[in-house]
C-alpha cells in the first residue's frame, strides 16, 4: 500500500515530463517530414555552410571561456569581501543573466559604439559589430550566470574546511589551491557546458551584431531558411547539425567532468576570515574593475533615455501598452508552466536518488532538461506549428506555441535555481520521511520554507527569459501578437532610434519590477535582502 501511495504521488510528475518529451519529439517529427534527405548531401558541400560552423563554434569557444575566466575571481571576490553594494551587485547578476538581449544590445551601442561614451570619454573606438560585439555581449550576459553557478559550487564548502583554513593561518592563494579549486572544478563543467550552448545557438545577439554573413550562427541561419525562404528541408538539416553538435560537445565534456556532489549535513554556512594579502586585494581589484567595465556601463545606458523628451511621449502611446499587455500575456503563463515543469523533472530525480538500481540517474534526468538547449526554439516553433495544423489549428494556435516555447526555453535555467535545493531536502530528510510516513503534499509543505527562495529564482529567470524573447515571436509575430522585444525591434529596424531607446527603458523597468515582485512574493522578504 505505501509502495503503490508514492508511485501515486510520482504520477503527475512522470505525466509532465512525459508530455515534455512527447511535444518535443512530435515537433522534431513534424519538421523532418517535409524533409528530403537526397538534398541534404548538396548542403553538406556548401563551403558557406561549414563557414557558420566554424564561426558558432570559434564564438561559442571564445565567449564561453572569458566568461569562466573572468567569473573565477569575481566569485572568489565575492564570497571573501564584504564590500557595500554587494547585495545589490548580486541582484544585477541575477537580472543580466536574463535581461532581454534587445535591451542589452542597445545598451552596449550606447557604451561601445562608434559615437558611444567610450569613444566621446577616452576617445577609444571598438569595432562592436562583428566578433568583438558578439563577445562582448555574450560576457555581458554570461558572465553573471557563470558567477552565480560558481558561487553554488562555493556554497558546498562545509564550515569546518573555512574554520580550519582559518586557523591554519591559509592565505587566499592556500586556501584557493586546497579547498576552493576542488570544488569549483566540479561546477565549472556544467557551467562551461550550459555557457557554450547559450553561445552557440545564440540568435539575437547575432542578428544585430554581427555584422554581416561572415558573423553568423547556425541559429541565424535556420531563422532564414524559415522567415525568407521557408525552406523547412534546409531548417531540418542545420537544426539536426546543430544538435549534433551541442550533443557531441556535450557528452564529451560530462565524460570528463567529476560528479559534483552536496554534503546532506549542510545546513548553514559559516565563512571564517582568511590571511589577506596584497597579491589577493590587487585580483579582487581587477576583478571588481572587469565588472564594472562590463556590466554596469551597459546597464546605466539603457535608463539614459529618461531624461529625453521623446520619453514621455512614448509612455502615451497605445502601440507600447498593447505590446506591454500582450508581453505579460505571454511570460506570467510561460514562467508558470516552466516553473511546473522543473518540478516535474526534480520529483523525479529525488525519486531516484535512494534507490539502489537507479541512483544512476538523477544527473541524467537534470541532464535531460538541459539539452533543450541544444534545439533550437525556432525549429520547435516552426514543427509545433506544422502538428497543429495537420490538427485543424493554424494561426490561431499561435500564441500557445510561443507560450511554450518560452516556457521549454526556459527550463534549463529553472532546473539551475531548483534542483541544487530539492537534492539537498531529500539528503537531509529521507530517512525521516520513510520513518514518519510523510508523502506527496505533505513533503513540499514542510519544506516549502526552504525552497520558496529557489522557487522564487527560478520563476523570476523564466518570467525575465519570456518577457525578452525575440526569437519565437519573431517567426510567429502578427498584428495581434507583437511583444516589447518585437515592438523594439520593429522601431528600431524603421530608425526611430529615441523611440527605441526609451521603449527599452519600459522593458527593462518591467523586467526589474517583475523579478523584484517574484522575490518579495514567493520568496518572501528575506530573499530580496540576501
Amino acid at each position: 500500500m505505501f509502495s503503490s501511495r508514492i508511485y501515486q504521488g510520482l504520477t503527475p510528475a512522470i505525466l509532465g515530463v512525459g508530455f515534455f518529451l512527447l511535444i518535443g519529439v512530435a515537433s522534431l517529427a513534424a519538421l523532418l517530414r517535409y524533409s528530403e534527405l537526397s538534398d541534404w548531401f548538396g548542403y553538406v558541400s556548401q563551403p558557406y555552410l561549414w563557414r557558420v560552423v566554424r564561426f558558432s563554434l570559434w564564438q561559442a569557444l571564445l565567449s564561453s571561456g572569458i566568461s569562466i575566466l573572468i567569473a573565477i575571481p569575481v566569485a572568489s571576490c565575492l564570497v571573501h569581501r564584504r564590500f557595500y553594494g554587494r547585495a545589490f551587485l548580486l541582484q544585477l547578476f541575477s537580472v543580466s543573466m536574463v535581461v532581454p538581449t534587445i535591451v542589452a544590445i542597445l545598451g552596449l551601442v550606447v557604451v561601445y559604439g562608434r559615437t558611444g561614451w567610450l569613444s566621446q570619454l577616452f576617445g577609444i573606438q571598438i569595432p562592436l559589430y562583428g566578433l568583438t560585439g558578439i563577445l562582448l555581449a555574450h560576457v555581458f550576459f554570461n558572465m553573471p550566470l557563470a558567477v552565480r553557478l560558481l558561487l553554488q559550487g562555493y556554497d558546498l564548502i562545509p564550515s569546518g574546511q573555512w574554520r580550519q583554513a582559518s586557523q591554519l593561518g591559509f592565505s587566499r592563494i592556500t586556501a584557493f589551491r586546497l579547498i576552493e579549486w576542488h570544488y569549483i572544478k566540479k561546477a565549472l563543467p556544467g557551467a562551461f557546458v550550459l555557457i557554450f550552448m547559450l553561445c552557440f545557438s545564440s540568435f539575437a545577439v547575432v542578428l544585430s551584431l554581427g555584422g554581416g554573413p561572415k558573423s553568423s550562427t547556425l541559429e541565424v541561419a535556420i531563422y532564414q531558411a524559415l522567415r525568407f525562404d521557408f525552406d523547412l528541408n534546409k531548417a531540418s538539416f542545420l537544426a539536426l547539425m546543430q544538435v549534433a553538435i551541442c550533443t557531441l560537445f556535450a557528452v564529451i565534456v560530462y565524460r570528463i567532468a567529476p560528479v559534483n556532489r552536496q554534503d546532506a549535513s549542510l545546513l548553514s554556512i559559516e565563512l571564517y576570515v582568511l590571511k589577506d594579502s596584497l597579491w589577493a586585494k590587487t585580483t579582487d581589484s581587477v576583478a571588481m574593475l572587469c565588472v564594472f567595465f562590463l556590466v554596469i556601463p551597459p546597464f546605466l545606458a539603457i535608463f539614459d533615455p529618461v531624461f529625453s523628451t521623446v520619453f514621455l511621449q512614448t509612455l502615451l502611446s497605445s502601440s507600447l501598452w498593447r505590446a506591454v499587455i500582450v508581453s505579460l500575456q505571454i511570460a506570467l503563463p510561460a514562467a508558470a508552466v516552466s516553473v511546473m515543469l522543473g518540478f516535474c523533472f526534480g520529483v523525479l530525480a529525488r525519486f531516484c536518488m535512494g534507490r539502489k538500481y537507479l541512483t544512476f540517474l538523477p544527473n541524467k534526468i537534470e541532464h535531460l532538461g538541459n539539452m533543450i538547449l541544444m534545439v533550437p526554439g525556432l525549429v520547435i516553433a516552426t514543427g509545433l506549428f506544422l502538428l497543429l495544423r495537420d490538427f485543424g489549428w493554424g494561426l490561431q494556435s499561435s500564441y500557445w506555441i510561443v507560450v511554450w516555447v518560452n516556457a521549454v526555453m526556459a527550463l534549463p535555467f529553472v532546473l539551475r535555481a531548483l534542483m541544487p535545493s530539492l537534492y539537498q531536502q531529500e539528503r537531509r530528510f529521507r530517512n525521516v520521511y520513510l520513518s514518519l510516513g510523510i508523502r506527496n503534499w505533505s513533503r513540499w509543505s514542510l519544506e516549502w520554507a526552504l525552497i520558496r527562495k529557489p522557487v522564487a529564482q527560478a520563476f523570476g529567470y523564466a518570467l525575465l527569459l519570456s518577457l525578452g524573447d525575440m526569437g519565437v515571436i519573431a517567426l510567429f509575430g502578427s498584428q495581434g501578437l507583437v511583444s516589447l522585444p518585437l515592438y523594439l525591434f520593429q522601431l528600431i529596424g524603421s530608425y526611430r532610434l529615441e523611440e527605441g531607446a526609451c521603449v527599452a527603458v519600459v522593458l527593462i523597468t518591467f523586467c526589474l519590477v517583475l523579478f523584484y515582485m517574484s522575490s518579495r512574493l514567493i520568496g518572501g522578504a528575506s530573499s530580496v535582502k540576501n
